[in-house]
């Protein structure tokens, strides 16, 4: 239940930031998507997980795990693109 009231205003935050600069200069876009893709499937993910382990699926549960370790490295694929945008393709 903590992980939850954690991420959830998380994920608002992030919704609300994407949504606000729909019309202006997309700065840490990749960034937000990043954390708001993995942050959305991470807790669909832990849900899951929950269950499975309710209902004693224990291959399931590996599989859940390395779904989640994937997404994690899309996360940081996400992060790194948008540190090569704002640094490595400036201007000045």
């Amino acid at each position: 239940m903590e992980m939850y009231f954690a991420t959830i205003p998380i994920i608002i935050y992030a919704t609300m930031h994407l949504y606000n600069n729909l019309g202006q200069r997309k700065e840490f876009y990749y960034a937000n998507l990043g954390l708001l893709f993995y942050l959305f499937t991470s807790t669909a993910i832990f849900l899951l997980y929950e269950l499975a382990t309710v209902l004693k699926y224990d291959s399931f549960l590996s599989r859940l795990i390395q779904v989640n370790i994937l997404l994690q490295y899309a996360k940081f694929g996400l992060f790194f693109y948008q540190w090569k945008l704002i640094y490595f393709n400036k201007n000045d």
